[in-house]
C-alpha cells in the first residue's frame, strides 16, 4: 500500500461559521498551496528541548496568499524549546516563534484581513502581536507572536517566505502531491482517542512520567497500528462543520510530527545509531517539553480555527456545575457552530488546574509519534 492511496482532501469541507457557507475556492486553493510550501521551508528546521534558539520567519508580502502563509505558519511553527513560565512562576514564553509580516497597508485595513475567518480567525485576541511598533497582548502564554512591519528587516537570521517561492513551488510538484493530503498520520493520532478509558483511568500524580503510559502504548502499537484498514480521515460526518474542524485539528497535529523528531534526534549520541530502548528513553526524558509545546500548539489551533477562550460569565457558570452537568456544560460550548468555546484555551500551567486530563492525552500522543512514523515509514519504503 503505497502512500498515494490515501491522500484526501479535507479543506474542501471546512465552512464559514456565521454561514456555514463554503469558502471560495481560491482560499480553499492558497491553504493547500500555503501548506505545502511551509512544510518544505520548514523541513529542516526545529529545536531542541533546552536550546536557546526560536525561529524567525519574515513573510513578504499581504496577498491571500501570503496571509495564508502566516496562517500555516502560525500552525506549524511550534517547537519544545518553549518555555512558559519560569522556576520563580514568572511567565517568560522564553523561545516564541516570531513571524514578521511586510506590508505597506495602514494598521485598520492590515489588522481586518489578519482577523478574518480564512486568515487567523481569534489567534489576535490573545497571542503577542505588534502594528507597527504597538505592542497587543504583551503578556500573551502563547508561544507565537506575530509583527507586522513596514520593510524586511536587514542584517538578520531569519527564513524568508515569498509568494514568487510560494508559487514556483505549487508548479514545480505534481498537483494531486500539492492540492491534496497524505493523511494517515493523522488517522493514527486521532485514534488515540480510542485509548479513552485506559488513559482516563491514569492518575494524575507524576503526569509526566513516562512509564504510566507503558499500557496504552503497548496497546497502541500492537493493535490500533496494525489495523491497517480504512486508513481515512475524511468521512460523510464531515459534512457537519464541526466534525469537519475537529477532524482537521488531527492533520494540523500530525504535520508536526516530522519536526518534533527532529528536535528530538538532536539528542542522539553523536556519531552512533541509537537503540529502540535509547530512543525510547530520550523521548521519555522530553515528554513534558513536548507535551507544553503540544498544548502551546492546539491553542492556537483552536484559536484560528475559530475557538474562544471562555468568557468570565462562562468561567462562572462552569465552577457552579459539577460532574454530568459540568461536562454536558463544556460539550455545550464546544459544540456552538458559529462561536465555539472551550476550556483548554489557557496556559500549560492553568491547564493542570482546570483540566488535568486533557494533559494525558498530550504527553501520551507524543510518546506515540515515533511509533506512529515507524509504521508509515514500514509501509512507504
Amino acid at each position: 500500500m503505497k502512500k498515494e492511496n490515501h491522500r484526501e482532501r479535507p479543506f474542501e469541507y471546512l465552512r464559514r461559521r456565521d454561514t456555514n457557507e463554503p469558502f471560495p475556492e481560491e482560499t480553499v486553493r492558497n491553504w493547500y498551496i500555503a501548506r505545502a510550501y511551509v512544510l518544505d521551508k520548514l523541513k529542516d528546521i526545529s529545536f531542541a528541548p533546552g536550546s536557546g534558539q526560536s525561529l524567525h520567519a519574515v513573510v513578504r508580502g499581504d496577498s491571500p496568499l501570503m496571509l495564508a502563509v502566516v496562517r500555516q505558519l502560525a500552525l506549524m511553527a511550534h517547537y519544545p524549546n518553549f518555555v512558559e513560565y519560569d522556576a520563580y512562576n514568572r511567565l517568560v514564553c522564553k523561545n516564541r516563534t516570531v513571524i514578521k509580516l511586510v506590508t505597506r497597508r495602514d494598521a485598520a485595513t492590515i489588522l481586518q484581513e489578519l482577523e478574518k475567518e480564512e486568515n487567523l480567525g481569534n489567534l489576535l485576541k490573545c497571542a503577542r502581536y505588534s502594528l507597527f511598533g504597538k505592542v497587543e497582548n504583551e503578556e500573551s502564554y502563547l508561544d507565537i507572536t506575530l509583527d507586522v512591519v513596514v520593510e524586511q528587516p536587514d542584517g538578520e537570521d531569519y527564513v524568508l517566505l515569498t509568494e514568487e517561492e510560494a508559487l514556483a513551488l505549487a508548479n514545480a510538484r505534481p498537483s494531486e502531491e500539492v492540492f491534496s493530503i497524505d493523511t494517515r498520520k493523522a488517522v493514527y493520532a486521532s485514534r488515540v482517542y480510542s485509548l479513552g478509558a485506559v488513559i482516563d483511568n491514569l492518575p494524575y500524580e507524576d503526569i509526566n512520567s513516562a512509564g504510566r503510559y507503558n499500557r496504552a502504548l503497548d496497546t497502541f502499537q500492537y493493535k490500533v497500528l496494525q489495523d491497517k484498514k480504512d486508513l481515512r480521515l475524511v468521512s460523510p460526518k464531515w459534512e457537519d462543520s464541526l466534525v469537519a474542524r475537529n477532524g482537521l485539528s488531527n492533520i494540523i497535529c500530525s504535520d508536526c510530527f516530522v519536526s518534533r523528531e527532529l528536535a528530538i534526534r538532536q539528542q542522539y549520541p553523536e556519531g552512533r545509531k541509537v537503540s529502540d530502548r535509547e530512543r525510547t528513553a530520550i523521548w521519555e526524558k522530553n515528554i513534558q517539553a513536548l507535551s507544553l509545546s503540544e498544548h502551546a500548539r492546539w491553542v492556537v489551533e483552536k484559536l484560528i480555527l475559530g475557538f474562544s477562550p471562555l468568557s468570565e460569565r462562562e468561567r462562572k457558570e462552569y465552577g457552579s456545575l459539577f460532574g454530568s452537568r459540568r461536562a454536558s456544560y463544556c460539550r455545550q460550548l464546544k459544540s456552538n457552530a458559529a462561536h465555539p468555546a472551550h476550556l483548554d484555551i489557557c496556559s500549560y500551567r492553568d491547564l493542570s488546574r482546570v483540566d488535568p486530563d486533557s494533559m494525558k492525552y498530550d504527553s501520551f500522543l507524543m510518546l506515540a509519534i515515533p511509533l506512529i512514523l515507524d509504521a508509515i515509514r514500514k509501509v512507504d519504503n
